[in-house]
């Protein structure tokens, strides 16, 4: 890219890229150059949501990133199994990469691999060696990043895609099997077959801390595959594993920093799913571009920025629910019995389950989620159920 870029996005991760394509794609003029730290893009990563997440109008743009879809998905709890007819679709790593490829072909979409960004504001960035680049702006889509104002609980995941040497047996999805011994907090095995002999499960599990203890994960998923599955010969072909935050609390009028992605807190508050936030600020950024991209410097300097400032103000406000929830899994709960909130959840109205993954709630929603018998005690439910209130009390537990 001999000129100045109109664009600078720094972290190729699933946000970033998504941003980039839905960027050029709708501006046909514009150059975006992406900067990321490691030595590939799109990492190596499965992203899986509901259809209905994704506006209708978007769903034929993102056929390309779907690697997988299935009519439907089970889910599985001591004292309930259900199958949601919801569609649902998983894209990864490789089929993000293939969705910018033809830009990169192009030349309008650059890419810098193992380049480290020493800091960045709304126009340039200065890399770890000094160089600095310039944009009429800049996204940081860089990974996650604890903010003191944001209060979180984390969930935790190891996967394992299988190859066996005779059909699994798994038909669809099981997004949650929480049958499982619960070791402490609210654990569940997810299950997605690729084919009838290629399966990704997944051992995840809500915990308080970001600690990943991977090998006893790893050690968990062959005894459910052979416990479970009864499935004895297989060879595993890929890994993964990740960290995902669950927002608890966030303090009034304090806001991540104006990032997009993981960093940015665009995810889902209870489930940590990152793509619809993803696709939906790739789609009003991409429009947001094209409105200013003409505008004066002095007025489209910043822009941006105070776009994604926005989207996160909007968000925490939409989210304030959710988070309530969370509190009452993570605070009010026992820790063996975690999962009741969630076995009582997926007894509800289908669309309303497709509401809450989707982020539409409406306010008969809420109150049928909240009317019934409490799955926790509510004496704990009452003590969580202020978000201030639940700041100040872990503030005054972190304090020296």
């Amino acid at each position: 890219m001999t000129e100045t870029p109109d664009m600078i996005i720094v972290g190729a991760g699933l946000s970033g890229l998504l941003t980039a394509w839905r960027c050029l794609d709708v501006n046909p003029g514009l150059t975006i150059e992406i900067v990321e730290a490691s030595d590939q893009i799109a990492g190596d990563h499965t992203w899986s949501f509901n259809l209905t997440d994704v506006a209708p109008d978007l769903q034929d743009w993102i056929k390309p990133f779907i690697a997988y879809q299935w009519d439907r998905y089970d889910v599985k709890f001591p004292k309930r199994e259900r199958t949601l007819d919801i569609p649902y679709c998983t894209g990864n790593s490789e089929t993000l990469r293939a969705c910018v490829q033809p830009h990169i072909e192009s030349g309008r979409l650059q890419v810098r691999l193992n380049t480290r960004v020493e800091t960045l504001s709304p126009d340039h960035v200065v890399l770890g060696n000094g160089e600095k680049l310039s944009a009429t702006c800049v996204l940081d889509a860089r990974g996650f990043e604890p903010n003191n104002d944001v209060f979180l609980g984390y969930q935790k995941f190891v996967g394992h895609v299988i190859k066996t040497e005779t059909p699994h047996g798994v038909e669809r999805p099981i997004i949650m099997d929480a049958t499982v011994e619960q070791l402490g907090g609210y654990r569940f095995v997810y299950c997605l077959p690729y084919s009838e002999t290629e399966l990704l499960v997944e051992d995840t599990y809500y915990t308080d801390g970001p600690d990943l203890q991977s090998q006893e994960v790893d050690a968990r998923i062959k005894d459910y595959i052979r416990d479970r599955l009864r499935v004895d010969e297989y060879e595993v072909v890929r890994r993964e594993k990740g960290v995902l935050p669950i927002t608890l609390a966030v303090k009034k009028d304090a806001y991540y920093p104006p990032a997009i992605g993981i960093r940015g807190g665009f995810f889902h508050a209870v489930t940590g799913y990152s793509f619809p936030d993803a696709l939906k600020n790739a789609y009003w950024l991409a429009w947001d571009f094209d409105c200013f991209k003409n505008f004066p410097d002095e007025q489209a300097e910043g822009h941006i920025y105070s776009a994604c400032i926005n989207l996160k103000r909007e968000k925490y406000k939409s989210e304030r629910f959710l988070r309530l929830l969370n509190r009452m899994l993570f605070r009010a709960a026992k820790p063996t019995e975690r999962y009741s909130v969630l076995q009582r959840f997926y007894g509800l109205n289908q669309g309303l389950i497709e509401r809450f993954y989707g982020g539409t709630l409406t306010w008969r929603d809420k109150a049928r989620i909240l009317i019934g018998k409490p799955p926790v005690p509510v004496s704990k439910a009452l003590y969580n159920f202020s978000e201030s209130a639940f700041i100040r009390r872990e503030r005054k537990k972190d304090a020296p």
